[in-house]
């Protein structure tokens, strides 16, 4: 029973966020829009930044904290980076880290200027979504990301595109919040930005920019959450069907191998990645 009701919180808790995302987005939202290939870069960068800043804020207290109910809920019985390194070690990471994501705006700003040269019918009016809307586009947005996403993974984890680019992202062999961006710019690029992206662009005038803007928290949430090392027994993601998690991830991390997907499991299925240990 206990299990039952956690399953329907969190997902009831997934379609409140749509409809809480929305109301936020549409008390503020400007009456008339005359700079919209600047309001899409801006508002995608921020939506982005302030969801990556208040999802690791949220976990960087869970590294912290003592309490038995949180470290139950690791995944890999490991030592976190900070505490199974050596200090010197520990500290190159975290300069690493920040010049990573000194460099990531740049390549983030820079994507998503190109993303609204190529094609920018998005709907910007006052003709805001439905939460039905949201939800349906924002599965498409899913599937879509989940492929490109899939691809891009099975290349960068071939011998030449590993040992240039994708290693640094595995330097990580247990994952923290914070080292899910924490990539080579071509992977950030080809990994990251243009798997989410895609489907706005794709779907063009059907989708209205607050959709966007929703689908950009969520799948920031998610890969901070897929990243975290943490199973929380409210973690949505777990309870949906064909649907990646941080346990799943966190495998791959691990075996250095398998799971590629990043939104839904039924291409390491149908392909035979899964890891079934």
């Amino acid at each position: 029973m206990e299990f039952s009701l956690m399953k329907v919180c969190s997902i009831t808790g997934l379609f409140v966020y749509f409809f809480i995302g929305k109301q936020c987005f549409m008390w503020v939202w400007p009456d008339k829009i005359e700079e919209k290939q600047c309001f899409f870069v801006v508002s995608l960068y921020l939506a982005h930044l302030i969801t990556y800043a208040v999802v690791n804020a949220f976990y960087f207290a869970c590294y912290q904290s003592k309490s038995k109910y949180i470290s139950q809920a690791k995944i890999e019985q490991k030592p976190w980076p900070w505490d199974g390194k050596d200090a010197k070690v520990w500290q190159e990471m975290k300069r690493l880290f920040w010049k990573n994501v000194f460099i990531n705006q740049f390549i983030m700003v820079g994507v998503a200027y190109a993303a609204s040269c190529v094609k920018l019918d998005t709907r910007f009016d006052q003709s805001f979504p439905t939460v039905f809307e949201i939800s349906w586009q924002i599965m498409v947005f899913g599937i879509i990301e989940d492929v490109l996403f899939y691809f891009s993974h099975r290349l960068l984890h071939t011998p030449y595109f590993y040992g240039k680019v994708h290693k640094v992202h595995h330097i990580y062999n247990i994952t923290v919040s914070w080292s899910a961006e924490f990539a080579h710019p071509l992977e950030y690029i080809l990994g990251n930005l243009i798997p989410v992206i895609a489907g706005p662009i794709l779907l063009g005038s059907q989708t209205h920019m607050i959709t966007v803007l929703v689908f950009v928290g969520l799948a920031t949430h998610k890969t901070l959450s897929d990243h975290s090392g943490f199973n929380f027994e409210w973690d949505v993601y777990q309870y949906l069907p064909l649907t990646t998690h941080s346990e799943f991830h966190s495998k791959h991390h691990s075996l250095n191998t398998g799971n590629y997907s990043s939104t839904f499991t039924y291409l390491d299925d149908l392909l035979g990645t899964t890891i079934k240990k």
